[in-house]
């Protein structure tokens, strides 16, 4: 099983068993503590009328002031005597070419309006077409060589193993992905209140003039990007696992498992995984379980999902991690088959911040329930790996659609004036799973496939529309509205081992002088004789002297290098259909421009229509063949050539810029926000203002 994850940063200040100094310590302090209590409690008593004074000016000037910060924001812009409100949908992956035809044939008539009030324009993407740069430009209207998100995965700066992009820990305090200002941040200089819904690329939480929910980024309380568990009874059941940890558990009754948690680390420096045990009681009908954990009780039927359950892991004596997690029964016969979430931060005790102010989370969770805060929700690895069956999946997707959808509603009925967006990821992933249904030509396409599966997208570009609809109902006279999405879709028929192609022509060497393969993480490669790696979705970089740990390209040698793999790797056909698999190759310079451009892969796959990196490539791995059949049932992708996969904008105001792109939005925001040419300038932007 390969999982990226972290060692848990808070397990540094667990304690060691053994320390009984720290007991008779405990016992002295509160000894002492017990006499100045008592000696204060006498003092207060001959003095209650004061002292019940001073309390009461305290609380009401505490609430005072506490309602005075909550409006501050809000206040700043009213007497500012500023009311428009400038909303931003972001839908990820809305293709032109789904919509387009949904449009022609009156399928979708809350776009259509939105379309004739202003108008609907394809919108340039980025390079490379990933959802974690896109929205990152979207939100700075930078180059990705300046606000530094490259891809999902990208090289460790110390050695050539992947690190997730997005969530960077460093003790216990969580790094930004993204190196330069978003829009949202100006508001706390100009002024200008904002709400900002689940955007990707936003954890750690940015202090803003008004509230902000982190989105794509923020881990789960084992600090990767989900985690999954699976406990089966079937002692064949473990398989290999990419998303999720399966366990074995024998039969019984009751049935004895653990949950395990986050890692921690001991003073005596022995690193522990935090675990903790609950137990599944099958019912004679075999219908259902009973399932205890931490004294919590439910039963579950074959099928269903359970509500969100509580856990928390000690950490020591006066600590702990407190997630939330659900709980999936997929079936009892002929072996037990229970799927467990990943455990996602408890939003109303988050061990990392996950909104700002710091008690938004935790007042949405009032608001509407507990809901899922990791910044990628939707668990496709356990469709990938048949650990949830279509059904629970769809029933899953569905639910944080309308989660969302409530959140969106809500807050935009509070909202005033300012800028407000949201996000929802709905579309790209239900794209990614099911355009195997709508593609003749993927190799798991089923004519006879049910309904309810082949009109999974159709029926997703509907909950779009309607969507839009609701907002267009909060719609004021002087609002304006745009609705976007970061890039297009395709389908996802054949994967490329780019590690692969580099062994076989002689830039990637192997440790075994015989060896044609090599495993996960880089473990085969020989570094000496290695000059070109391939990692992520399509990044190649060169072995580089100074950059890498063990770099062999010099400077001088590296540009010739750089052309020639480019060269090569435009005539690299699939010898399965003879169809060259790359659009286009993209080098560094082309593509990539700013202070940490050096950094990001010296080559870039802008593969064609139906090709895409394979997921062996992704963690460093170099399999048997060049080229196989995607059979994965993630089958539709856009990380392919980014002018093959543009995106979709509609507006309720004409835009008047040209060929409008992913970097015209953020100038567009500020330009909302009173910034004029000459201070857009000064922020070395990439984009203009659409209007």
């Amino acid at each position: 099983m390969i999982t990226l994850a972290y060692i848990d940063p808070g397990s540094i200040v667990t304690v060691g068993s053994g320390l009984a100094w720290i007991l008779a310590f405990l016992v002295s302090f509160l000894a002492t503590a017990a006499v100045l209590f008592r000696k204060v409690w006498e003092w207060m008593r001959r003095r209650w009328r004061m002292v019940a004074t001073v309390m009461i000016a305290i609380v009401v000037g505490g609430a005072v002031l506490s309602y005075s910060l909550a409006r501050r924001g809000h206040n700043t812009m009213v007497d500012r005597g500023f009311k428009n409100r400038m909303i931003i949908i972001g839908l990820d992956g809305l293709s032109p070419e789904i919509i387009e035809p949904m449009l022609a044939a009156g399928k979708l008539p809350n776009f259509s309006r939105l379309k004739e009030s202003g108008g609907y324009w394809r919108v340039a993407t980025t390079n490379p077409a990933e959802s974690p740069v896109a929205w990152a430009t979207f939100a700075t209207g930078r180059n990705p060589g300046k606000h530094g998100v490259y891809d999902f995965i990208r090289r460790s700066p110390t050695s050539y193993l992947p690190d997730l992009s997005l969530t960077r820990l460093e003790g216990n305090r969580p790094l930004p992905a993204r190196k330069t200002k978003a829009f949202w941040q100006y508001g706390r200089e100009t002024g200008v209140p904002v709400s900002v819904l689940a955007c990707p690329v936003t954890f750690p939480p940015d202090e803003v003039n008004g509230v902000l929910l982190s989105g794509m980024g923020v881990p789960d309380l084992l600090g990767t990007q989900g985690t999954f568990s699976f406990y089966t009874t079937a002692t064949a059941g473990a398989g290999t696992a990419t998303g999720g940890e399966v366990h074995v558990v024998a039969a019984g009754d009751p049935i004895r498992a653990e949950l395990l948690g986050p890692r921690k680390q001991a003073l005596t420096g022995k690193i522990e995984r935090l675990s903790v045990p609950f137990e599944v009681r099958i019912h004679e009908d075999r219908k259902a379980v009973t399932i205890d954990l931490q004294g919590s009780k439910l039963i579950l039927g074959v099928g269903q999902w359970s509500g969100w359950q509580e856990v928390r892991f000690k950490l020591g004596p006066l600590r702990k991690m407190q997630g939330i997690l659900r709980f999936n029964l997929k079936a009892v016969d002929p072996y037990l088959e229970l799927y467990a979430s990943p455990i996602c931060i408890d939003p109303r005790h988050p061990f990392f911040p996950i909104s700002y102010p710091p008690d938004f989370a935790r007042k949405i969770a009032e608001d509407h329930g507990l809901f899922n805060t990791r910044g990628m929700p939707f668990d496709t690895w356990a469709l990938n790996e048949d650990r949830l069956s279509e059904e629970a999946f769809i029933e899953d997707a569905r639910s944080l659609y309308e989660e969302r959808l409530r959140l969106l509603d809500t807050q935009l009925q509070r909202f005033e004036a300012g800028v407000f967006f949201c996000y929802f990821e709905y579309p790209d992933i239900i794209q990614h799973m099911y355009w195997r249904f709508i593609d003749p030509l993927h190799p798991l396409y089923r004519a006879d496939a049910p309904p309810e599966l082949s009109g999974m997208i159709d029926d997703c570009y509907r909950k779009m529309d309607s969507i839009v609809g609701l907002v267009l109902s909060r719609l004021g006279p002087n609002d304006t509205l745009i609705v976007l999405s970061d890039h297009g879709f395709g389908t996802w028929r054949r994967a490329v081992h780019l590690n692969s192609w580099l062994v076989q022509e002689g830039y990637m060497k192997l440790k075994e002088p015989w060896a044609t393969t090599g495993g996960p993480l880089f473990g085969d490669v020989d570094w000496s004789r290695t000059q070109a790696y391939a990692l992520g979705f399509g990044g190649i970089y060169l072995n580089r002297v100074g950059r890498e740990p063990q770099g062999i390209v010099s400077p001088e040698e590296a540009p010739r290098l750089q052309q020639e793999i480019a060269g090569k790797l435009a005539r690299f056909v699939d010898p399965k259909t003879g169809t060259p698999v790359a659009h286009r190759v993209y080098l560094q310079q082309e593509i990539f421009h700013g202070p940490d451009a050096h950094l990001a892969p010296d080559l870039y796959m802008g593969f064609e229509k139906g090709y895409g990196g394979s997921w062996q490539t992704a963690l460093g791995a170099a399999p048997e063949g060049l080229v196989e059949d995607s059979l994965k049932k993630w089958g539709g992708t856009h990380l392919v050539d980014p002018t093959l996969v543009p995106g979709v904008l509609f507006s309720n105001r004409r835009v008047t810029k040209p060929d409008p792109s992913l970097y015209d939005f953020a100038p567009t925001v500020l330009r909302f926000m009173g910034f004029d040419d000459a201070r857009l300038a000064k922020e070395d932007l990439d984009g203009q203002p659409l209007f």
